[in-house]
């Protein structure tokens, strides 16, 4: 088994580096020298506990294979790193946040940690997998066991992007792969998550037998150097070291962590009786992941198919509040960047209540269907969305254009709806609505929170002083 993990390893895990001719002599530009002059010796922070990868061994010395890509990135360019000793990788990360750290060697892109870091192009990826009882059968996906308990590093990245992934999954968070593993030997958990070099030694260094890797998990580690983006210079630094390394250091480097070495002379037996399970087990995962693509696949249409749905209102089919908490703040930072103009109005149908009580309540349904498609029909842009933010209340934000035009056309829906009739043949009635409107103004309407709530003050204003009429919010 420890010998099936590393070999698979060398199959599916590797450095994925651009090639540069690696022998020319370094040469810094004047802006980046300068830069190095002034910062001196270079912080950086680790994993303490993440062996192959990185760790520190008894003597507090920074080994694995990032220790051994730093000591070549630091050699090439002439860089005085110093290592900033921590216990755990969660001290790590906030040294690195506080900014007593100016690097961290390993860590995981994501939107999250862009508020501190920058990083480079990923210069390891190792697939991810799940070690459970030897008893258990293999498993082709994540969904098999979403209502198990699973282990997993505390403070990785990876915790985050599996909730968002999989809803529901019961991730229990581990101080260390050997915690995890004896959790999953005694029953507590069902099976661990991690990476398949650092789980593979794991069972190798303390003497495991009676755990398997069991399946894949569908995604891969893949680490890049962040370095502190209130020095992007630093982030350039790095990018330009990275992409410096050749394949055939990138491989020699792998093979130095990752590789079995055989001390004993040749045995042919042993060598059939160890190769042919190996052999075969490579076809069966080839078959797996083939399968597990196929899965995945239509997994993501279902989820996508299931995501829509939960986003959108049964009644009008326009989109719900949900969605709206959602794509608000996208569309707010993406109107400041470009200086998009934006108007949210809210819409309310006047007397809902006594048409609900004098006609019922399906008739009071097939009005809100016909309110809600002559809203869609107005408001059909790119840039606009319609949404059913409640009862009889409708939400509707516009971008592009100018805040005059926007509030001219909810003005018109206004007169439109007051002039038309709505309902079934021979049982029809006239509406009108209320609307309460606010610009974002980017500078102190960029918080959605603050935008609704003005419109919605801004909606009682018209309610109060006599309904069917348009009301802007008094603060701009």
């Amino acid at each position: 088994m420890r010998r099936l993990l590393l070999v698979a390893l060398l199959l599916f895990g590797s450095l994925p580096l651009t090639a540069v001719a690696a022998k020319e002599a370094w040469v810094w530009t004047p802006q980046e020298q300068a830069y190095l002059d002034a910062k001196g010796p270079i912080r950086y922070c680790m994993d303490p506990d993440w062996s192959p990868l990185e760790s520190l061994n008894a003597s507090g010395q920074h080994v694995g294979i990032s220790a051994d890509v730093l000591g070549l990135l630091a050699e090439r360019g002439g860089l005085d790193l110093r290592l900033v000793r921590t216990r755990s990788w969660t001290e790590s990360m906030e040294k690195a946040q506080k900014r007593q750290c100016d690097l961290l060697t390993l860590a995981t892109d994501t939107e999250e940690r862009r508020q501190w870091f920058d990083f480079s192009s990923p210069y390891i990826e190792i697939p991810g997998v799940i070690v459970t009882r030897s008893d258990v059968n293999h498993i082709t996906s994540l969904v098999q066991v979403l209502d198990e308990p699973l282990g997993i590093m505390r403070g990785f990245s990876s915790v985050q992007t599996l909730r968002e992934e999989y809803p529901g999954i019961r991730l229990v968070e581990v101080d260390s792969y050997r915690q995890g593993l004896e959790m999953v030997q005694s029953g507590e958990l069902f099976g661990m998550l991690g990476n398949m070099a650092s789980l593979g030694e794991a069972l190798q260094k303390n003497g495991i037998v009676d755990l398997k890797v069991a399946g894949w998990t569908g995604s891969s580690t893949r680490s890049s150097i962040a370095t502190r983006n209130d020095e992007p210079e630093l982030g350039r630094i790095m990018q330009r070291l990275v992409a410096s390394i050749t394949p055939d250091e990138s491989q020699a480097i792998m093979n130095h962590w990752l590789t079995v070495r055989f001390e004993q002379g040749f045995d042919n037996q042993l060598f059939w009786r160890t190769t042919l399970p190996i052999l075969i087990a490579l076809l069966l995962m080839l078959g797996w992941a083939i399968s597990l693509r196929r899965l995945n696949v239509k997994l993501s249409d279902a989820n996508a198919k299931l995501a829509e749905a939960n986003r959108r209102d049964p009644l009008t089919s326009l989109h719900n509040r949900m969605h709206l908490d959602e794509e608000l703040p996208a569309r707010l930072r993406l109107g400041a960047r470009n200086g998009l103009p934006m108007v949210l109005a809210m819409i309310d149908i006047d007397h809902f209540k006594r048409i609900n009580d004098t006609f019922g309540h399906p008739f009071g349904d097939q009005v809100l269907r016909q309110v809600a498609e002559r809203l869609a029909a107005t408001f059909r842009r790119e840039g606009d969305l319609v949404v059913r933010y409640g009862g009889e209340e409708f939400v509707v934000l516009v971008t592009g254009g100018t805040h005059e035009e926007a509030i001219a056309q909810m003005e018109a829906f206004r007169e439109q709806i007051s002039q038309a009739k709505v309902g079934a043949p021979g049982k029809e009635v006239t509406l009108t609505v209320s609307i309460g409107v606010q610009v974002a103004g980017f500078a102190a309407h960029d918080a959605p929170a603050a935008l609704v709530q003005d419109a919605d003050a801004a909606l009682y204003d018209a309610k109060n002083t006599g309904r069917n009429r348009l009301v802007r919010a008094a603060r701009a």
